[in-house]
């Protein structure tokens, strides 16, 4: 499927404030390229060059191959999660918050081996003001995400993915409320919706969610994945034990 909406994208890019500066990074939050990202053109978040199938790893990894390698975990990591929320502001030529998203499931096995699957996952509402106006809506992901990562032993540090991670599968829609209400994307591959896509959304929507470089924080029953220090706020993921 592709993305939809082209009048209300047009709408948010009229506000004429360049958002499409915004998504270098906001594309690219892990260590390695975003899924696709190279690959969109146009305002309306669709893709010309992009593989369905693509995938990254913190090398840039695009093989399109399924997540891979083994890591070590620290033990706290290890086991199925249910997300209670994600929670995150946006910054840069836009100002806004965004938060929602329980009910997203990630396994961690005692190799590293995670799956992220977003089947079950509530909307994330955002929110943000370009030049006065404000820009509002919410997404939501489909599908699952797979590879592996690695950590320290303890219960706080970096975690990180060991290997390609595998992002074909992903999807994203979203629905604007403000400037316009129309549903702009829905289930869109991320790999086609990354960069121009994520950029009219003020940088809320990220091309690679959790299964990206980290700083987990884990311990009695629950776990925390926030964005490493210096990094753009992709949001921070909060997990209780399912």
């Amino acid at each position: 499927m592709r993305t939809t909406g082209k009048a209300a994208l047009a709408a948010v890019a009229a506000l004429s404030i360049g958002l499409t500066g915004c998504s270098g990074d906001k594309a690219n939050p892990g260590a390695g390229a975003s899924a696709g990202a190279s690959g969109v053109t146009g305002s309306t978040g669709t893709s010309t060059g992009t593989s369905a199938g693509a995938s990254t790893g913190a090398s840039g990894d695009t093989s399109g191959t399924t997540g891979g390698g083994q890591g070590s975990v620290a033990s706290c990591l290890v086991g199925s999660w249910k997300a209670t929320s994600i929670t995150g502001k946006l910054s840069g030529p836009v100002g806004g918050d965004f938060t929602g998203g329980g009910g997203t499931l990630l396994t961690i096995d005692s190799g590293g081996k995670t799956q992220v699957d977003f089947g079950a996952m509530q909307p994330v509402t955002f929110t943000f003001s370009v030049s006065g106006n404000a820009v509002k809506g919410s997404f939501s992901y489909g599908g699952k995400v797979n590879g592996a990562v690695k950590s320290p032993t303890g219960t706080t540090g970096t975690l990180e993915p060991s290997g390609a991670v595998d992002f074909s599968t992903l999807t994203v829609t979203v629905d604007l409320t403000a400037p316009v209400a129309q549903r702009v994307a829905d289930k869109v591959s991320i790999a086609e919706f990354a960069g121009t896509g994520t950029a009219n959304t003020g940088g809320a929507v990220d091309a690679q969610p959790i299964l990206k470089k980290s700083q987990y924080e884990c311990g009695s029953g629950t776990l925390k994945l926030s964005p490493p220090a210096g990094a753009d706020d992709t949001g921070t993921w909060t997990f209780t034990k399912a």
